[in-house]
C-alpha cells in the first residue's frame, strides 16, 4: 500500500508515455499501478533471454539486463519523473516571458540508472527497501513531520536523525530541505530537457536562464543566455577596438590568444623540428598562418653544358657524314642550343645573371623540346641518375 499521500497545491495531470498508451492520471498511486499492467504484459511479449528487458517508454531507450528488479525501479523512476515535469511545467506556465527550454527535446525522458531500492537511514527505522521513489521520499518526508515541535516554535531547533549526521536545523521545513542531502530528492524537472532540480527557484535561476537564450542583442538577430555573453558578443562582433598590440609591428587584435600566435612570427627560432633521428630539417610558421616546405629542386649549370657538348659534338658527326663543307659561323651551334633548350624556374634566384655577371649555380632548368628522341632519352638518363632528380620532369612545349 502507498504511503500517506502527500497534498499537491494545483491538480496533478500525469501521462503515460508506455509505447502508444495516452492514458492520464491525477494520482500518482493510480499511475504507478497502470505502470505495473504495462511491466506485466512486458515479461509476456519479450520472453525471458539471460534477464534482457526493453524499456518501451517513448524517447528511453533503456535495456535490462540485471533482472526484473532493475526494470521496475526503471519504470517507477519514468512515473516519478513524469510527476515532476508535470510540476515543473506549472511553474513555468506561471512565468510565460521565459519561454522554453533550448536543449535537445529528445533527452526529455532520459533518466539516470538506479543499480539498487531506495533505503531510508533513519536512526531505528525498520522499512524495507522501495523500488518505487514516489513512496522512498514521502516516507522520509514522514520522519520529518513524526518529529514533536512545541507550538508556535518555527523554528526550534531539530537534529537531524539520519545515520552519521549531526547536523542541526531551525525547524521542521528546513529539516525536509535538508533531508533532500541525503536522499537526493528532486522537486521538480524541466519539460523540455528533463533535467530535474532541487526547488522552483534552482530550476528558474540555474537552468532556464541557461537553457532559453533571452538577452538580445541590440545591433543584431543574436540573443544570449546571461549579461556575460552578452558583452562578450558585442565586444566581438560589433566592437572594433583592439586593445591588445605588437610592440614589433602594427598589428593588433582583440584578445591576447591571437596576440601569442602573431608574436611567434616575430621568432627566429625555428617553431617546427624533424623528430627523425639525425635530421636536423626545422621549418616555421608564416605570417599567413601557413607551414611551407622547400619543394625547388636546384640543378647545376655543369649538367646543362654537359648536355650542349654532347649536342654540339653529335651535329660535328651529322655534318660531316652528310659532306657538308660550309662552314658555320662561330658560336652559332651553342646559340642555336640555347633557344632550344627551353626550361622552367620553379623560384626567382637571389642574383640574377646580369647583376652577378654569371648565372647562378643554384638554377633549375627542366630541358626539353627540339630534342631529338635519342637526345631526348640520354637527357633522361643524366636526369634520372642525378641523385635529386626532379620527379617527374616538367615539359613545356
Amino acid at each position: 500500500m502507498a504511503p500517506t499521500k502527500r497534498i499537491l497545491k494545483k491538480t496533478l495531470k500525469v501521462d503515460c508515455e508506455w509505447s502508444s498508451c495516452q492514458e492520464s492520471f491525477s494520482r500518482m498511486d493510480n499511475f504507478c499501478r497502470h505502470a505495473e499492467g504495462h511491466l506485466s504484459a512486458l515479461v509476456e511479449e519479450q520472453p525471458e533471454e539471460e534477464n534482457r528487458r526493453d524499456c518501451l517508454w517513448r524517447d528511453c531507450g533503456f535495456c535490462s539486463v540485471e533482472g526484473p528488479q532493475e526494470m521496475r525501479r526503471h519504470l517507477f523512476f519514468h512515473c516519478y519523473h513524469t510527476k515532476l515535469k508535470q510540476l515543473g511545467q506549472q511553474v513555468l506556465n506561471t512565468r510565460p516571458k521565459i519561454g522554453t527550454c533550448s536543449i535537445g527535446y529528445q533527452n526529455r525522458n532520459v533518466i539516470p540508472e538506479i543499480p539498487d531500492n531506495f533505503i531510508c537511514l533513519w536512526e531505528e527505522c525498520e522499512q524495507p527497501p522501495y523500488e518505487n521513489p514516489e513512496w522512498f521520499y514521502r516516507h522520509v518526508e514522514m520522519h520529518s513531520q513524526c518529529i514533536e515541535i512545541p507550538a508556535g516554535e518555527y523554528e526550534f531547533p531539530i537534529r537531524c536523525g539520519w545515520k552519521d549526521c549531526e547536523a542541526t536545523t531551525k525547524g521542521r521545513a528546513k529539516l525536509r530541505e535538508h533531508l533532500r542531502s541525503h536522499t537526493q530528492e528532486k522537486l521538480v524537472a524541466c519539460p523540455g530537457c528533463g533535467g530535474m532540480y532541487a526547488n522552483n527557484t534552482k530550476l528558474l535561476r540555474d537552468h532556464m536562464r541557461t537553457h532559453v537564450s533571452h538577452y538580445k542583442c541590440p545591433l543584431c538577430d543574436m540573443t544570449c543566455p546571461t549579461p556575460s555573453a552578452l558583452r562578450n558578443h558585442i565586444k566581438f562582433r560589433h566592437s572594433n577596438e583592439r586593445p591588445y598590440s605588437c610592440e614589433y609591428c602594427e598589428y593588433s587584435c582583440k584578445n591576447l590568444v591571437d596576440l601569442r600566435k602573431h608574436l611567434d612570427t616575430h621568432s627566429s627560432e625555428p617553431a617546427f623540428h624533424c623528430d627523425v633521428p639525425g635530421c636536423g630539417f626545422t621549418y616555421k610558421q608564416h605570417d599567413d598562418g601557413f607551414l611551407r616546405l622547400q619543394l625547388i629542386r636546384y640543378e647545376s649549370v655543369e649538367l646543362t653544358e654537359q648536355l650542349m657538348r654532347e649536342r654540339q659534338s653529335r651535329q660535328g658527326e651529322e655534318d660531316e657524314d652528310d659532306g657538308m663543307n660550309e662552314e658555320e659561323p662561330s658560336g652559332a651551334a651553342p646559340s642555336e642550343l640555347q633557344v632550344e633548350l627551353r626550361g622552367v624556374l620553379l623560384e626567382e634566384p637571389e642574383a640574377s645573371a646580369e647583376e652577378g655577371g654569371q648565372e647562378e649555380e643554384g638554377m633549375m632548368y627542366v630541358l626539353t623540346g627540339g630534342l631529338s628522341p635519342a637526345e631526348d632519352s640520354d637527357m633522361q638518363q643524366i636526369h634520372d641518375s642525378d641523385q635529386g632528380a626532379l620527379q617527374p620532369c616538367v615539359h613545356v612545349p
